[in-house]
């Protein structure tokens, strides 16, 4: 919960330091190539994120990924400096929690709603836009959707959507089995 509160602080402190909503847009799809490539356990987190290498050699190693990555998108300068910052602070490893608090200022700035689906394991990218599509048609607003990847569930998915939560995983199925054989003997 901790990591949550520090992460949304980075977060908020960077969207705050953008104005130009086309920037904003850019900097959310820097942070989460970013993120997506630290999360492989091999790669570029092997040198990133390990202390073993001094801090220049760590944070050379992270200006040429974000080089690397931006072959497509450039990387603003505002959001460079700012996992340069992470790096140096020791918090590029909740570089996965400040995309998702990141990506809810700007949905929330956006006017869309923001919603976490979880998944055992990853969508391809036409299923994402299928879910992405009917979750929009559903709810008749614009959506902001992040995907996460959650082993444990086993199957199915899990919508998060502000305080509320729409579990239809295998895992919450499984427990609610668990809870009505429990309640049944007692």
């Amino acid at each position: 919960m901790q990591a949550e509160a520090v992460a949304g602080r980075y977060a908020k402190a960077l969207f705050e330091s953008i104005t130009d909503p086309a920037e904003r847009e850019r900097t959310l799809r820097v942070l989460s190539d970013v993120a997506a490539a630290l999360e492989t356990p091999t790669g570029p987190k092997t040198l990133v994120l390990n202390p073993f290498y001094s801090a220049k050699q760590r944070e050379t190693a992270l200006l040429k990924l974000i080089d690397l990555l931006g072959a497509n998108t450039p990387c603003p300068p505002m959001t460079k400096r700012f996992l340069q910052l992470l790096l140096r602070k020791n918090r590029l490893n909740a570089i996965q929690a400040v995309t998702i608090a990141y990506g809810r200022l700007l949905d929330a700035a956006q006017g869309r709603i923001s919603i976490t689906v979880s998944t055992a394991r990853p969508l391809d990218q036409a299923a994402q836009r299928a879910l992405h599509a009917r979750l929009e048609q559903l709810l008749q607003r614009p959506v902001g959707v992040t995907h996460q990847v959650d082993p444990s569930l086993l199957g199915g998915a899990r919508l998060q959507l502000g305080s509320r939560l729409i579990d239809g995983t295998i895992r919450g199925q499984l427990d609610r089995v668990r809870r009505q054989a429990v309640e049944a003997r007692a």
